[in-house]
């Protein structure tokens, strides 16, 4: 039999992502409450009377401040005086906020909710799991709202430049990583009376250290078109949440196309610590490269047509080749001190995709000509 599991406030940021991510259980049904349902204690006790798990997301972070905090401790009062009415004791997953220790109307709000709920667990015997969660970022969160990284992210991607009214450490966490916890708490096995647990953050920074990187993100995207140093999930998730934030018309990047007689280049991704993807078009009959670099590596990959690709050690006259197709695409790996060369061997234009480990500097390339079949270097001296 199919879990059944409730989500309250599925508009909202975190419950969006909950939501999709229970969606992928094949042994649960979701069920969300609508907000009128809030207002109707009919609609309220059938909604809460057909659940086994209530993961209560709704609540007010923004408002008069007397509002802030009745809201937030009414809606848990609603809720536990809804599953008393049915004689239901579903596990409530509630998420609270590291701000309840905080003597403000939203962290005053967040504690009444706490003890209703423990203490309906007290009298019940219900499962009730308090989640104290830091600060959430992603891609969905509003500006001005609850998240600086939303804020950040929006005033940069329109060129406005952000203030830091406090300079403060904030624990951070991907709301992709809370979504998941709560989705294991909500079908793994329910605890057997009122418990809290601390969700820890993936990183601590400091306001200015998060705008120093989201700053780097802007100048890289708007000025460079390069792609940042994306090796740790902290830099990969804010990235993403960045470019969640920017104007779909913004997202056409066009670079430059350079042709020639041998047929057209194009640098197409710039990563700022693995280089550079780039692509050319080779005309039939006709050979590209004849030269070799000191610390470049690079790879080539035909990916449509055909060619030979030629590799010679410098010093030595054993020439290697390689007969590539598009048919079967396959990389190859060009080592350092070997002159190479790619030629298009057959009837058709030849596209080939390139990776290097450096971005083209055209004052300093690394480029050194030489030819790589023999014969050509006995013909011209």
């Amino acid at each position: 039999m199919n879990r059944r599991i409730g989500i309250t406030g599925p508009n909202g940021f975190v419950a969006g992502w909950v939501l999709r991510r229970l969606r992928r259980e094949t042994a649960c049904e979701v069920v969300t409450l609508d907000r009128k349902a809030w207002d109707s204690p009919t609609l309220l006790r059938t909604w809460v009377g057909h659940c086994d798990v209530v993961i209560h997301l709704a609540g007010v972070n923004r408002g008069e401040p007397n509002a802030v905090e009745s809201a937030n401790a009414a809606l848990a009062e609603r809720l536990v005086q809804a599953c008393r009415e049915t004689a239901n004791t579903p596990h409530i997953i509630y998420a609270s906020t590291t701000k309840r220790t905080e003597d403000s109307p939203y962290g005053r709000g967040k504690v009444h909710a706490e003890q209703t709920f423990a203490a309906w667990s007290e009298e019940s015997g219900a499962s009730v799991t308090t989640l104290v969660v830091p600060n959430v970022y992603g891609a969905g969160c509003k500006p001005f709202y609850n998240s600086v990284v939303a804020t950040f992210c929006h005033q940069l991607a329109r060129g406005d430049q952000p203030t830091i009214v406090e300079d403060r450490t904030i624990d951070f966490i991907w709301v992709g990583d809370l979504a998941e916890r709560i989705a294991r708490i909500a079908t793994g096995s329910k605890p057997h009376a009122a418990i809290t647990v601390q969700v820890h953050g993936s990183a601590a920074l400091r306001i200015s250290e998060l705008l120093k990187i989201l700053d780097g993100f802007r100048r890289d995207y708007f000025e460079h078109d390069i792609v940042p140093d994306l090796t740790t999930q902290l830099h990969s998730t804010l990235y993403t949440t960045f470019l969640s934030h920017i104007d779909l018309a913004s997202h056409v990047h066009r670079p430059p196309l350079h042709s020639d007689a041998r047929g057209d280049l194009c640098e197409v991704v710039k990563t700022a610590n693995g280089g550079q993807v780039f692509f050319s078009t080779t005309n039939p009959g006709v050979t590209r490269g004849n030269h070799y670099h000191t610390r470049k590596a690079e790879w080539f990959c035909v990916v449509r047509g055909e060619a030979t690709i030629r590799l010679r050690q410098i010093g030595t006259d054993k020439v290697t080749e390689f007969h590539v197709t598009g048919d079967r695409p396959e990389y190859i790996s060009i080592p350092v001190l070997h002159s190479h060369s790619i030629e298009n061997t057959g009837d058709d234009e030849l596209l080939t995709l390139f990776w290097c480990n450096e971005r083209f500097d055209p004052a300093d390339a690394d480029t050194h000509f030489e030819e790589v079949l023999p014969s050509r270097i006995a013909h011209a001296a």
